[in-house]
């Protein structure tokens, strides 16, 4: 039988024939196989079966406008930043301009100021003071002016819109007022001067220093380190607001940081003449721009 057959092969000394399966066959007709199952599966699906699927999906950012508004806003940043270095406090001592520019200029305040039109320093149309004036009456008390007649000092500025508006008010209200009192009432005032006279360059006079004795007087002391806490705050709004301010103060005072006796009436207050002219003088070296 078969079997006998073969068995006597082997034994005769014939070794039965193996069927030999080369690996590139085998691997040829893998690939073959993965093909066939590849293009079955991309012909059965769509575009909608694979966005379907979750998975996250990263959109590159448009890097060129992202560049463009992110510099929009860095400019806008700065402009922000910037927008009140426009004006350096206190103003700098600058080249003195000739004393016709006092023409194009109003001075507003109290008894101090009244003082430049009294002594024939500025022309009494542009002074805008009483003897009687305190910083809590600026907005209402009116002014005899010679162009105008009985006036407000805003009227005043309304009829006239100077250039140049220079203000020192305090003196007066110091000796029964704090220094937030007179300056929550200046700055109302101020506001009100900026909206009448958006275009105008305005400078903040700092209130003067009082002598020693002034300091020490029984009737109605002044304090200088109540002048000094006043125009510390006075100086704090013109550098946010956008307007100029002048350190007459400093400017007056001796090494004891008072306002040295010969240069004051004998109230210790007032100015003599020559403290007028140097008053003036500081205005015409210190004009901003």
């Amino acid at each position: 039988d078969i079997r006998s057959a073969k068995m006597s092969d082997y034994i005769g000394g014939k070794k039965p024939k193996k069927v030999r399966y080369h690996f590139s066959i085998v691997f040829l007709a893998a690939v073959v196989v993965f093909g066939v199952m590849f293009y079955r599966y991309m012909k059965s699906t769509t575009l909608e079966d694979v966005l379907s699927q979750e998975m996250d999906i990263v959109v590159p950012a448009n890097s060129d406008k992202n560049n463009e508004q992110a510099s929009s806003e860095d400019e806008q940043t700065d402009s922000d930043a910037n927008a009140d270095e426009s004006v350096v406090n206190p103003v700098a001592e600058s080249e003195a301009v000739d004393s016709e520019y006092l023409d194009s200029c109003v001075f507003i305040g109290d008894s101090i100021m009244y003082g430049l039109s009294s002594y024939g320093l500025v022309p009494a149309s542009n002074v805008y003071a009483s003897m009687s004036m305190d910083v809590s009456k600026a907005e209402t008390q009116t002014i005899q002016t010679s162009q105008y007649g009985e006036v407000t000092i805003l009227e005043a500025l309304e009829s006239s819109m100077p250039q140049n508006i220079y203000i020192m008010l305090g003196s007066k209200g110091s000796a029964y007022m704090t220094p937030s009192q007179m300056y929550s009432d200046y700055s109302s005032f101020v506001n009100k001067v900026k909206s009448t006279c958006p275009d105008a360059n305005i400078y903040l006079i700092s209130v003067p220093p009082v002598t020693s004795a002034k300091e020490q007087s029984k009737e109605s002391p002044v304090q200088n380190s109540d002048l000094d806490s006043f125009n510390e705050l006075v100086l704090e709004y013109a550098n946010t607001h956008d307007v100029y301010y002048l350190d007459l103060n400093s400017y007056l005072k001796d090494d004891t940081g008072k306002l040295p006796a010969a240069d004051a009436e004998n109230d210790g207050v007032h100015f003599k003449y020559s403290t007028y002219e140097k008053f003036i003088d500081y205005v015409l070296t210190h004009v901003a721009g």
